[in-house]
Parts: structure tokens; sequence; C-alpha cells
């Protein structure tokens, strides 16, 4: 096993921010020098890691340089694949699907410029950003230490990503399967090898594929009911099953002779993400990368599967270090110290992750300290050695919480939590046809193999085994009762998931308890079953302030994404071995099929979603290009009645870029959410008096929204105002050194108070740029 080998560069990329945010958190100037120093040091302490280990790692480049160079092969396959995903389509902005690209981009360059963390507020001049930030500076400190402008780093960080996160999967598909180079399959205490090299490979490549590159079925969906609309005479959703399978067969017709399905530009890669009726989003990992908003989720997405390759090789050493007695002390504290890093980081980055990763690290340790740990610790010798072992895993496990709370203490010294607490949905459930829409493939796969796990276990336990459980019964009979009653009262209440999820996870508990049950297989049942918790608890539970389940359902499914996608590349692994054994041909024959069309069917988003996207451009004519501004010049917006050169706005943005030092104050139009709105602070970094209104207040939700709105009515007063003391009261209340007077103020504000900005040239203020409706004012101090 590799034990981790392609993750490396994402452990190293994690390790090296971590670093040099805790020295910015303690008040050590972050810049190109500082991250030097610290790449430094982690080069020296791998170099005398190099000549410790030189024997050994010569020999495993001797055996394994075959290996390595196919992960390379692999991480710049899924690199240059997304990289041409970028170049198809590299804007930073779109009029209709724009996403919140302005915001991240704003926050990431406001990170890169800061030198001490937390970082300061693009749109809300004065303070800090009260966000889980810590992702943009994962990002931003190799922008800032290789120079990179980040316009163009947007471009390439988005196919790094991207590529780190399907090797990591890779490594733990990989190391689930390879063990001295063959597959483990443990029943009853025996241990069977099956001589198959490239089942790792396989194994590792199907991890990568199924959680990056794959679809839902939506898709699918979409083609149906196109289908269905060709020739409907009436809403499709009026029509019974007969009358919508024909109009599928008549619309099939019509497609083949030549009509187009009745979708837009931009439908095909969207709508499969909102295949809940209502406000719910059913993202997954494709879709997040392929529409490119840096969020905070896409960047934890890495880190929480190198949180689960940690918990795998934990499992897999067995609680085993290396070497000799100071080497395994130093192994077992390094494994935790990291592990801490990695897990702790997820708090600051993206906040929902945390507890459910934080839970699945807690107990993969306790229970692999509880059957493989040992000790003579005449501190433990009142305990019998299963509770020995026991503590010991209690006691690691809580090292490891704490550890993750106190190394990222400075994030929750100045970060101002809202809206912690949970409560009970009684809003509108998830029909089951989108819930399988949604989940089919991964159902599919995973219900397969328990199936084979089971008629494997009932093959090989005799019937006088059930005896055994005599003594249980009353137990047995009770939890039945209960089992049934919650879900007889969840589908009374509208959850019609209800009975599907949790005779699953009911399913997953019995194959856990198997006897000799396989610790990969027992890992793979856990992610099985918190993955189904987590897609019924949406169902039950909301945040208090959400916009109706929005956020719980697309943050929780895309953490159930990960773990399922794993456990389904898992099971069809399993599954093909259980195959190539079957004694039924024609019953394989069936389940290929069935699984081939479903995966042909998850397919078809990266395929059509992602031509979709790329041909949604502002502007067609735009050259693909790895600088993200780069559409500006050939885009035309519209605000207000009022078109928007992008031409001009882009050369006043690039003289500030180049022209403004430090982080100066500067002041512009202020418009609703997703529009052209505070162009200036996205794409300098430089802070504003506010930006976006809403996710401001959605942010700063501990202090009164008038602190926020106040200044969205402060800005529209100072540019409308022709009065002296007004506009004088309000360079000074936000220290402004910078006025934007552009295409957009002049389509928001009265042109008398726009007047002023000429006539007090020289007084107030001197104009330091022009270009055409454009110019720049800097205030005199």
């Amino acid at each position: 096993a590799d034990r981790g080998f392609p993750a490396v560069r994402m452990g190293v990329m994690l390790v090296m921010a971590y670093l040099s945010w805790l020295a910015g958190s303690a008040g050590i100037p972050v810049t190109r020098i500082s991250i030097t120093v610290i790449a430094v040091i982690i080069a020296a302490l791998g170099l005398v890691l190099l000549r410790l280990q030189r024997v050994q790692l010569a020999a495993e480049w001797r055996e394994k340089w075959r290996y390595f160079l196919a992960v390379e092969l692999i991480f710049l396959t899924f690199f240059v694949l997304f990289l041409l995903v970028r170049l198809g389509n590299p804007d930073l902005w779109h009029p209709a699907k724009g996403g919140e690209k302005p915001m991240d981009f704003s926050y990431l360059n406001a990170v890169i410029k800061s030198t001490t963390y937390p970082p300061y507020d693009p749109w809300f001049a004065g303070g800090y950003i009260n966000y889980y930030y810590y992702g943009f500076v994962i990002l931003g400190t190799f922008i800032k230490w290789l120079g990179i402008v980040p316009s163009i780093a947007y471009n390439i960080f988005l196919p790094t990503l991207f590529a780190n996160t399907a090797m990591i999967a890779f490594s733990f598909g990989w190391n689930l399967f390879a063990r001295f180079g063959s597959v483990p399959d443990e029943v009853d205490g025996q241990t069977r090898f099956f001589k198959l090299k490239r089942v790792p490979l396989a194994a590792g490549v199907a991890s990568a594929v199924g959680l990056l590159i794959l679809g839902n079925l939506g898709t699918v969906r979409m083609i149906w009911h196109g289908l269905q609309r060709l020739v409907a005479p009436v809403p499709i959703e009026t029509g019974n099953f007969f009358q919508r399978w024909l109009w599928s067969l008549q619309g099939a017709w019509k497609f083949v002779t030549g009509s187009p399905l009745p979708y837009g530009i931009g439908e095909w890669y969207w709508n499969p993400s909102r295949v809940i009726p209502g406000e719910p989003i059913t993202e997954f990992p494709f879709f997040t990368f392929l529409y490119g908003d840096p969020h905070a989720h896409m960047i934890a997405l890495p880190i929480t599967l190198i949180v689960l390759l940690w918990g795998l090789n934990i499992l897999l050493t067995r609680w085993q270090w290396n070497g000799t007695a100071w080497e395994r002390r130093v192994g077992f504290i390094l494994t935790f110290l990291i592990g801490a890093i990695f897990v702790g980081s997820l708090y600051p980055t993206n906040t929902w992750d945390y507890p459910t990763f934080i839970i699945i690290a807690v107990v993969i340790i306790v229970f692999t300290a509880y059957r493989y740990a040992k000790s003579s610790s005449r501190l433990l010798r009142w305990f019998d050695p299963d509770a020995r072992s026991l503590v010991i895993g209690i006691f690691f496990a809580a090292v490891l919480v704490v550890l993750s709370l106190v190394l990222y203490q400075p994030f929750r010294q100045w970060y101002g939590a809202g809206y912690t607490a949970l409560d009970i949905w009684e809003g509108a459930r998830t029909p089951f046809w989108s819930y399988m829409t949604h989940w089919g493939l991964f159902i599919f796969l995973i219900v397969s193999w328990l199936v084979v796990e089971t008629r494997d276990w009932m093959r090989r336990t005799p019937v006088s085994a059930l005896n055994r459980l005599k003594k249980y019964r009353e137990l047995i009979i009770v939890l039945a009762l209960i089992i049934l009653a919650v879900i007889i009262a969840l589908q009374i209440l509208g959850v019609e998931i209800a009975w599907l999820v949790m005779l699953l996870g009911v399913w997953c508990v019995l194959l856990l308890l198997r006897p000799g049950q396989a610790d990969g297989k027992r890992l793979i049942l856990f992610m099985i079953g918190t993955g189904l918790v987590l897609t019924l608890a949406v169902e039950q539970v909301v945040l208090v302030g959400d916009i109706g389940r929005m956020n719980t359902v697309f943050k929780l499914y895309l953490q159930a994404w990960t773990l399922l996608s794993l456990s389904a590349a898992a099971s069809l692994v399993w599954l093909s071995l259980a195959i190539s054994r079957e004694a039924r041909p024609w019953l394989s024959t069936i389940w290929q099929a069935v699984a081939v069309a479903l995966i042909f069917g998850t397919f078809l988003f990266p395929i059509l979603g992602g031509a979709d996207k790329i041909r949604d451009r502002m502007a067609p004519e735009a050259p693909h290009t790895l600088d993200g501004m780069a559409f500006m010049n050939y885009a035309v917006a519209s605000d207000q009645g009022v078109e928007i050169q992008g031409a001009e706005e882009a050369d006043a943005i690039v003289w500030m870029q180049e022209h403004v030092v430090g982080s100066p104050v500067i002041v512009e139009a202020n418009t609703p959410e997703y529009r052209w709105g505070s162009r200036f602070t996205i794409y300098t970094g430089l802070p504003g008096v506010v930006g976006w209104n809403w996710h401001q207040r959605q942010q700063r939700v501990a202090t009164p929204s008038e602190w926020v709105t106040d200044r969205v009515d402060d800005i529209g007063e100072f540019y409308d105002t022709t009065e002296r003391k007004p506009v004088v009261d309000f360079l000074t209340r936000y220290d402004v050194s910078y006025i934007i007077v552009g295409q957009l103020e002049h389509a928001y504000y009265d042109p008398l108070g726009l007047g002023k900005f000429e006539s007090w040239d020289g007084d107030l203020w001197e104009k330091v740029y022009e270009n055409s409706s454009t110019s720049i004012y800097q205030v005199i101090k």
C-alpha cells in the first residue's frame, strides 16, 4: 500500500498554509520572504527524512517506479482535463449565472494583500472578514509566494484543486485494496488473496471518477422531460404514467427528425443541480468545479478526503508504527499532529464539514485502538485488556479533537459564528424519485454489494449459528418494532425516502457486526451508513436562518456524496470480483447491463453540462485564455437601462491594480447582489465601504443589520448630494482614499450629484485617472 503518496502535494500545501497563517495570526507579516522561509524549513525537514530513509526510499523507487509514474500521469490527466474546461470558459463573471465568484474573488484578493490575519474585509472597510476564510489562505499563500496575477491564478488553482482531489480519492481506493500487492477478503478469520495486481489501480481510478467526474441522473431526467415537452399539449406533470411514456416515444421521433430539446444555454449544467423541487441545491463535485465558484465547500473537498485517507491509514496500520522505539514514538506523535492539522483546518475552511469528519476520525481511532492497541501501562492496570484498549482509543481520540481545536484557536478568537441553531424542518420533503435521480447509481451499486455480502455470509454460516441469538430474541424484537415504528412515523410525516434509508442503514449495521468482517469493509459500511444518515437528516432538521433548507441540503449532500461515491466505487470493485465467480452468467449479464446504463447516464452530465458551460459566456468572441479578466474587453453589461462597456471598466481596474499601493479604502456604486457592482473591490481586493448587502448582513449576523444597511444608504447619499458637509463627513467616517465615478455610477446616481466631482476637483480630491466616462479621484488628505 502507498498509504497516501498521491496526497502528498495537498498535505504539503496544507502544512505550508497552516504555518503561514499561524505566523500571520501571531502578527508576523506574511510576505513572499516569510513564505519562502517556511518552504525552506519544510524542504530541509524533507531532506533530513530523505537522508534517514535513503535506503528504504531507494528500494521503494526500484520496486514501485512504474506506480509513481502512473500516479503522475493520472494527476496530469485530471489537471489537463479541467484546464481545458477553464480555457473553454475562463470568465470570472456572467450576468445570469455569475454565482458568487465576485465575493470569492474579492476575498481571495484581500487575503493575498493582507499581511496579518484575520484578513481585512474588502466589502466592509475597517472590518475583518467574518467568514470561514481559511480556504482562501490555502490558495492565497501559494499565489502570493509564486507571484501569479490573481485573475490568471484563478484558472490555474481550479485545475490544481481538481487534480489533487482526484488523487486523494485515488489513493483512498488504492489503499483500501492494495496490501502487500494483493486484495484481502477476510472472512471468519481466514484471508484469501486475489492475485490481481490491477485491482488496486482500478479501485483508485473508480474512486476518483466516481467522486469527481460523474454527475447525478439529472441529465437523463432532463432528456426524458424534454422529449415529452416536444409533443405534450399540456404541462407534462399533469399526465399519467402511460401518457408520459407515450409522449416520450413521440418526442423521441420528433427529436430524431430534427427538433431540438426545449432547453436554452446554461440549463444543461444548471438544472441537474436542482433535482429537488423548490430551493434545495443538489450540488455534486463536478458541478462545483464546473460552475467555478471557489467557495468554501470546494476548497474543503480535498481536505475532507485527506481526513478519510488519514483515517484509513490509521486503520491499515492497526495501531503499529515501524522503526525503533524512538522512531515509533516520533511517528505516532507526527501522525496525530498532522491529523489534527488536517481535520482542524475544516473548521476555518468550511465549518459545516468539521462535525461530520471529526466524528468519522474519532470512530476510526477508537475502533482501531480497541481492536489492536495493547498496553502494559501501570496507569491502566485496573482495566481488563479490552477495556484498556478502549480507554486508549478514547484518550487519543480526545487528543485529536483537542489538538484540532487548539491549533486553530486564533480563528475562533476572531470569528463571530452565526446560524448555530437547528430547527425542525416542516416544509416540503424530497420526493422519492428526486432522491433516486441524485443517488440512483450509488444506491444501485451499494445495494448490489450488500446483497453479495449477505449471501456470502449466509453461505458461510450454518443455520445452527442462529441459536446464539435466542437469548437476545426479546431485544431484537423490540429494536425491530422501534425501527418499524420510526419508518411508519416518518412516512406519515411525508419523508418518502425514510423506508429506503432506514432499511439500508440497518442492513449496514448488521454487516458491520458480522464475525471476522474485514476492517476495510467495516469502514465502507460505516461510511455508507453515515452518508445515508446525512441524507435523512436534511428531511428532519434545518439550520435556523437558512433560505428554506437550501444550504442545509447542499452542504450535507456534498458530504454524503463524498462518502457514498467512495463506498460505491469500492462496492463496484468487490462486485466485479464476485461477478467473476458468479455461477449464473445470465444474472451477471443483467446486472452489468443495468450498471452500464446507469454509469452512462451519470457520464452525460460532464459531457453535456461541460459543453454547455463552455458555450455559456458573456462574450462568445472573447479569447480562450487563462486570464479570467480577458472577457471584459469584449463584454457589454446592462444595468438600470444603461449599457456598460467592459473594456472601459477593465482599463480602469488595471490602472488601479498597477498604481495603487497598499490597501486604501475606495468607494464605488453599491448595487443589488449578483450584478456588476463592487467591481473594483472584486478585482483589486481593495477595501470598499460596503459590498453585497445581504451577504455582509449574513456574515455579520451577530451585529445589528444597520451596520451594513447604513453604509449602503450612505453611499447613495454621498454620490447624490450636492452639499459639501455630508461629503466631507462620509470621506472622514470611512477613511476613503479613492472615489470611482464610472459607467455604473452614472447609471445609478443623480447627474447633479455626480457633477460635484468635476467641480471640486483640486479641492477635496484630484483626478488621477480618466477614460471616456470613467474617472478615478484620489482624496486629498
